[in-house]
């Protein structure tokens, strides 16, 4: 390397930035499971659930973790898992509770008050037994789409809450039907509809600022993303997979669907992410050859989080085109269920006990704070570089 080009190359290295280092506060301490965070619309509040192992219970609490209250009694379960429980306008709470009449939804107010069951022996099964079964708010907080599985697991359902009341539920799981359907109702419980009928329909959500509704169903064996209006018409399936799609989520700006593919049988075991517009067109893969779940888009649609149990890391985002892969926060092998503050700067995630916010630097901030400097020494430097090479020439 001559002179010259060991120049350039110093420079480069003190004009370039630093790496960007993401803070992370710990926002609870107790000797509970906490897990599924959720953000409220204006960011100033997240609701979660804990634990005792046993029972579980809701809690909120204010952004920077200060004032925890719960808001629903441990003595029996109380919780939301794959849904977001907040209304669009932040006044209510939707979640699942559990007692001897069996799992319904509730709404209630942020503060624990007005609680109003929605449904009856609605069979709304929870995601720590089962997966994928949830409900979701409209746009408008006037309408909740939900799964419902209307056929009688009532004996098993009892055994498990009397077992649950003197320790852990001991219940065959291979026992419980696992078939269900796709309902809607209003936001106070009236008016319920069933918009599918094959049994085979999990995981629904509605459309950001649209009127359709996205679910996994596996008519044909196989599990695909499908789409239907609000009135149960206009079935279309969307994703067309080598392998089942085991999870997806809605662009908030509800232009595209970022989902989770696992790869067909008979080949290397992987979980890849994909995107598609909202009309099902234009499938592109952005990862491949991992273990990767869980997208979670930024609030302005421009990137996705996820979780990967593969990578060297444990959590990563990446533009919504792929680009730009980058882990997310220091490393920590049980991150998970990351969530994007609305202001887009921070990110709550849990480790399975306690939760945790990632600060993100701030996207409109300069790369770094000490860039300007090291523009400026960079500078000095190269000309002091080429002073000596004319006197050299």
């Amino acid at each position: 390397m001559n002179q010259k080009t060991a120049c350039i190359v110093l420079l480069l290295i003190a004009c370039a930035p630093p790496a960007a280092a993401a803070s992370v506060v710990q926002l609870t301490d107790d000797p509970a499971f906490d897990a599924y965070p959720f953000w409220s619309p204006d960011g100033d509040r997240i609701t979660f659930v804990s634990s005792d192992g046993v029972h579980a219970g809701i809690r909120v609490m204010e952004r920077d973790g200060q004032n925890p209250v719960p808001v629903t009694d441990d003595r029996s379960w109380n919780l939301f898992t794959e849904f977001d429980p907040w209304s669009p306008d932040g006044k209510k709470l939707l979640f699942l509770s559990g007692d001897e009449e069996g799992p319904d939804l509730w709404t209630m107010n942020p503060d624990g008050t007005g609680k109003v069951r929605l449904t009856e022996n609605g069979r709304i099964l929870p995601g720590l037994t089962l997966s994928g079964y949830g409900a979701d708010w409209s746009a408008d907080g006037k309408r909740i789409v939900y799964t419902s599985c209307l056929f009688d697991n009532s004996a098993i359902w009892e055994t498990f809450v009397a077992t649950a009341a003197n320790g852990s539920p001991a219940v065959n799981l291979s026992d419980i039907r696992k078939d269900a359907d796709i309902w809607i109702m209003d936001a106070d419980g009236g008016n319920k509809k069933q918009l599918t009928t094959g049994g085979d329909a999990l995981l629904p959500l509605w459309q950001p600022h649209g009127d359709r509704i996205a679910y996994l169903s596996d008519p044909s064996g196989k599990s695909e993303i499908w789409t239907m209006q609000s009135d149960g018409t206009g079935k279309t399936q969307m994703t067309f997979s080598e392998g089942n799609v085991s999870g997806y989520s809605w662009s908030p700006d509800g232009t595209r669907i970022a989902y989770v593919v696992a790869a067909p049988p008979g080949t290397l075991p992987e979980f890849s992410l994909r995107v598609i517009e909202s009309d099902g067109s234009g499938s592109e893969q952005l990862t491949t050859g991992n273990w990767d779940t869980s997208p979670v888009w930024s609030p302005d649609s421009s990137r996705i989080a996820f979780r990967s149990e593969s990578r060297d890391r444990k959590l990563w985002v990446m533009e919504s085109d792929g680009s730009g892969l980058a882990p997310l926060g220091p490393d920590n092998p049980t991150y998970m269920m990351q969530q994007w503050s609305p202001d887009g700067r921070t990110i709550v995630v849990s480790d399975g006990n306690d939760l945790y916010a990632i600060q993100l630097e701030d996207p409109a901030a300069p790369a770094s704070p000490g860039f300007g400097v090291a523009a400026a020494a960079g500078a000095l430097f190269l000309t002091v570089c080429l002073l000596r090479l004319r006197k050299q020439e």
